[in-house]
């Protein structure tokens, strides 16, 4: 059975509409440093459904 934090990640934008790289970086190393147990990146509580494939 899985125990501890689980977080399903928001995808940072720029302006321009692409993927915010260095701020899904820091979002991510974030959670590492925090002891974040389980990290879902582009579920279905977000923007998924607006990402082109590279962007997935």
């Amino acid at each position: 059975m899985f125990q501890g934090s689980m977080v399903a990640l928001i995808t940072p934008m720029v302006t321009t509409g692409g993927i915010d790289k260095m701020a899904l970086h820091r979002l991510v190393k974030h959670h590492i440093d925090n002891q974040t147990e389980a990290i879902i990146a582009v579920g279905t509580t977000g923007e998924s459904s607006t990402l082109d494939n590279d962007e997935h």
